[in-house]
């Protein structure tokens, strides 16, 4: 069985006995990041969660690799930090339950200097989770760590405790560290979000390497800001096609980070912003988002975004990806698809719904936001058309949202409503 079959199976014997017995480093370490991305399903019922942390402990010290070991730590830091403590007390031999969360703190900074990079790595994380800015000095000391899976760590504890008085320390790692560990400085500064932190990722957005843009415009996604919109929509401009990509799934991020006192601003910016782009450097990623990403915010911000960015030449090709997005798992994907659609008539697109409504072998979810759509939209073909199919139709939920489009067009007046 694969990892990934694995993984959505939460199939906790299969993952660890990849993790302890498989001979590729590889493999080990994805288990051990599979393991920690299911802590949520890891518990009694569905499998001993102490006995996960346990083969996790045993991986983080033993293990050959470097990167299996650190992989092992980071799951461990989605387990809680009971789980990190329990590691940390069992490679330290310090004792560390029961204290009180300033002086834990200040025992796992001691930890920042141990010889064992494990250790560091340990401390770090754990400093990030207890959030105590007490040590905030030692964490700003630890990002030097001649190790970069232990500074990409303290990066992430900075990040997490919010310390601003440490932009100073992380913004020449932008410039001069190995790739992974300026990406997690980078997410950093976009965590503290301090007007600092934002000028840094503002600037190397602007700068001539390639890889430096690509992380702030990574980053300032995560920002939740309008002011990061701007920055982000000259990005869609970018001569690096990795650049603009990583733009615009930014972007989309940044609908989901919005807080939601400035949600309907941040929204509102995009939109203008993406509206005065090249349509197809904005309609072609938000459609391959749709095609590809498995992550739910980004498929419902890209449905919702579709509908209000893209026309004329790239009108039919947002209609094709929104119509597919109709028969989407998720509920309120496809109640974005369909909404969209209804923003984005012509293009032939009321016979394109009315063969969806018409063929049996359809999804009844996708064709019940067809016939939503078609109520928007629709005009006597339509009208026609979808009477004939309530007279026949077997399905009642069909029947039903049948009724529900021909009030709105005119040829009933009994049934209302949008979505079953």
């Amino acid at each position: 069985m694969t990892l990934f079959e694995l993984e959505r199976n939460a199939d906790f014997d299969g993952l660890l006995t990849y993790l302890e017995q498989s001979s590729n480093p590889n493999i080990r370490r994805r288990s051990a990041e599979v393991l920690g991305g299911l802590e949520s399903q890891a518990t009694d019922q569905k499998y001993p969660r102490e006995d996960v942390v346990d083969q996790l402990i045993t991986v983080a010290k033993d293990d050959e690799d470097e990167r299996v070991r650190a992989a092992a730590i980071d799951a461990l830091d989605q387990y809680g930090q009971d789980a990190l403590e329990r590691f940390i007390g069992d490679i330290s031999g310090e004792e560390i339950d029961n204290v009180a969360e300033w002086k834990k703190a200040q025992l796992l900074a001691k930890g920042l200097r141990a010889d064992l990079p494990e250790l560091r790595m340990a401390a770090a994380s754990g400093l990030g989770r207890i959030g105590e800015t007490n040590v905030t000095s030692e964490l700003v000391k630890a990002i030097d760590d001649p190790d970069p899976e232990v500074r990409k760590r303290v990066a992430r504890a900075i990040g997490r405790i919010g310390a601003p008085e440490a932009v100073p320390a992380l913004a020449p790692k932008l410039h001069e560290d190995q790739y992974d560990v300026r990406i997690e400085i980078a997410y950093a500064l976009a965590d503290l979000g301090t007007t600092n932190a934002l000028r840094e990722l503002i600037d190397i957005a602007e700068d001539d390497d390639e890889v430096l843009r690509r992380i702030a415009v990574d980053a300032l996604g995560r920002l939740g800001s309008v002011d990061a919109v701007e920055v982000l929509a000259e990005a869609l401009q970018d001569e690096s096609d990795s650049v603009r990509r990583t733009a615009m799934f930014s972007l989309v991020q940044l609908l989901s980070e919005a807080p939601a006192s400035a949600s309907h601003q941040v929204r509102e910016k995009i939109v203008d912003e993406l509206a005065e782009a090249n349509e197809r450097q904005a309609v072609e990623p938000l459609t391959e988002i749709l095609e590809r990403s498995t992550e739910t915010a980004q498929r419902r911000n890209a449905a919702w975004l579709l509908g209000r960015i893209a026309a004329e030449e790239y009108q039919t090709h947002a209609q094709d990806a929104l119509i597919e997005t109709l028969a989407d798992d998720d509920e309120m994907t496809s109640k974005f698809a369909a909404t969209s659609l209804a923003l984005l008539d012509g293009d032939g697109l009321e016979d394109r719904l009315l063969q969806i409504v018409e063929d049996d072998h359809r999804d009844d979810g996708m064709r019940v936001k067809a016939l939503f759509v078609l109520g928007k939209i629709g005009g006597d073909k339509a009208r026609n058309r979808i009477s004939s199919f309530v007279d026949r139709t077997e399905s009642d939920r069909l029947r039903k949202r049948g009724f529900s489009a021909l009030s709105k067009l005119g040829g009933v007046s009994s049934f209302s409503g949008d979505f079953g």
